[in-house]
C-alpha cells in the first residue's frame, strides 16, 4: 500500500443500506449457526463468529460495524428464541459497540502490515472487553443470569473469537479487496 492516506467517500442510502443489512444479516445467521455450545442455557453460548462486528467495522466504519453488531445479535435472539427484555437495550449497545469502536479507530489500509494488524486486534478485544460488563448487566437485570458468572462466561465466548478471530480473517480478506478497490466507502 502506498505511503499516503487513503480517502474515503460515503455511501449512497442503498448501498449503504444494503452493506448494513448484509452486515447483520451475517452477523445474526452466523451467531446461530455457530453458537452450538450452551454456556449458561438460554442466555449464553459459546459464539466463535463473535469477531464478525469488529471485522464490518474496520471494512465499512463504524456505522455498518455498530449496526451488523447490534442487529446481528438482536436477529440471532429472535431467530434462536433468546430475546428479552434486555436484548434491545444492553445486547444491542453492547454488541453494537464491537462494530462501532474497531470501526472508529481502525480503517481496512491497518491490515496491510504488523503495526496496523496488532491496532485492530487491541481495538476489537478491547470492545469486546468493553461489551461483556454491559450485556452481563442487562442479563442480570431480567434475571437471566447473575452479574458476575454473566461476566465470567460471556468473556469465555466471545473474547477468545474476537481476539483470534477478527485480525486472522481481517489479514486475509482485506489485501484482496483493497488491490481490487473494493474498499472506496467508510459509513
Amino acid at each position: 500500500m502506498s505511503s499516503g492516506e487513503v480517502k474515503y467517500s460515503r455511501p449512497d442510502a442503498l448501498t449503504a443500506t444494503a452493506y448494513v443489512v448484509m452486515a447483520a444479516a451475517v452477523t445474526g445467521v452466523g451467531f446461530l449457526l455457530t453458537a452450538p455450545i450452551p454456556l449458561i442455557p438460554g442466555a449464553i453460548h459459546w459464539r466463535v463468529l463473535a469477531f464478525l462486528p469488529c471485522v464490518f467495522g474496520v471494512l465499512f466504519g463504524p456505522i455498518v460495524g455498530f449496526l451488523a453488531g447490534a442487529l446481528g445479535n438482536t436477529l440471532w435472539a429472535v431467530l434462536g428464541g433468546y430475546f428479552n427484555p434486555a436484548t434491545p437495550i444492553f445486547d444491542l449497545i453492547g454488541v453494537g459497540l464491537t462494530g462501532l469502536l474497531p470501526g472508529l479507530f481502525c480503517k481496512p489500509e491497518d491490515a496491510m502490515n504488523a503495526k496496523g494488524l496488532l491496532k485492530i486486534t487491541v481495538v476489537s478485544f478491547i470492545s469486546g472487553v468493553i461489551m461483556v460488563p454491559i450485556v452481563a448487566i442487562g442479563f442480570d437485570w431480567v434475571g437471566v443470569a447473575p452479574f458476575g458468572p454473566a461476566v465470567v462466561f460471556l468473556s469465555l465466548s466471545d473474547l477468545p473469537p474476537i481476539l483470534i478471530g477478527t485480525p486472522i480473517v481481517v489479514k486475509a480478506i482485506v489485501p484482496p479487496l483493497v488491490r481490487r478497490k473494493l474498499l472506496g466507502w467508510r459509513l
